[in-house]
C-alpha cells in the first residue's frame, strides 16, 4: 500500500486479540507478495501465529513437530466438497477435548489451496473442518460466486465465531473491513477515509 493509506495505526496491538485456539498458515509462494493477501492480518491480529511457505513433498520441519505434537488436536480448513480425492476424515464442528486446537489455514487463491490440499500426501491424515456456509456468508466482503470459497481472513474469522470467540472475530472482521478500504484507496489513488470499520475497531481495541 502506498504511504498515504498506510493501516499501520490500526494494526491491534500485540495480545489485544485472544482466541482458545491455534493458527498455522500454510501459504502458496504466489500469494507472498500480493497486496491483496489477507492472511497478513491474521498475524497481526495474532502475532504469535506460525507461518510456513508450502512444499508439495514434504512439511516444513517446524510444521512436522506441530502436526505430531499429542498435545494438539490439529485440522485443515477446507470446505468438504474439495476434498472428494483425499482420503481424510471431515468434521464440522471443533470437538470438545482438552488439548490445544490448533487450525491450519491455507493461504492462497482457491486452485491454489485445491492444489494445496490434493498433491500434499503429507496433509492427507490430518483431519478437514469444513466451515458451516452459512456462518462464512454472514461474515463474508467479497462474492467470490460460490459460498465456500471465501478468503484467507474470512476462514479466520469463521473460525473464532465457530469457537465462540465472538469479540475476537469481530475485531478481525473489522480489522479486514479497515484493509479492504484503504486496499481501494491505494488503487484510486486516495486518502482513505475514516468508516465504520475503523470506528468499530477502536472501540473494539479500547474495550
Amino acid at each position: 500500500m502506498g504511504a498515504f493509506a498506510c493501516m499501520c495505526a490500526w494494526r491491534p496491538p500485540a495480545g489485544a486479540v485472544q482466541a482458545s485456539v491455534e493458527f498455522v498458515l500454510l501459504i502458496h509462494r504466489k500469494e507472498l507478495f500480493k497486496p491483496t493477501n489477507t492472511g497478513r492480518l491474521i498475524v497481526d491480529a495474532f502475532p504469535d501465529t506460525p507461518v510456513f511457505l508450502w512444499s508439495r513433498l514434504q512439511a516444513p520441519q517446524e510444521l512436522t513437530g506441530i502436526l505430531q505434537d499429542p498435545a494438539r488436536n490439529c485440522f485443515v480448513v477446507f470446505p468438504a466438497d474439495g476434498t472428494e480425492n483425499c482420503a481424510r476424515d471431515v468434521v464440522r464442528e471443533i470437538p470438545r477435548s482438552e488439548k490445544k486446537t490448533t487450525l491450519i489455514l491455507l493461504d492462497g487463491t482457491w486452485k491454489q489451496c485445491s492444489r494445496m490440499i490434493g498433491l500434499s500426501r503429507w496433509l492427507d491424515e490430518v483431519p478437514c473442518l469444513s466451515l458451516p456456509e452459512s456462518l462464512v456468508r454472514s461474515y463474508a466482503v467479497r462474492d467470490s460466486g460460490r459460498n465456500h470459497r471465501f478468503s484467507t481472513a474470512e476462514a479466520a474469522i469463521s473460525c473464532l465465531l465457530l469457537t465462540g470467540e465472538e469479540k475476537s472475530a469481530l475485531t478481525l472482521q473489522k480489522y479486514f473491513g479497515v484493509f479492504n478500504q484503504h486496499y481501494l484507496a491505494t488503487r484510486g489513488c486516495y486518502p482513505p477515509e475514516r468508516g465504520e470499520c475503523h470506528e468499530q475497531l477502536e472501540k473494539l481495541l479500547a474495550g
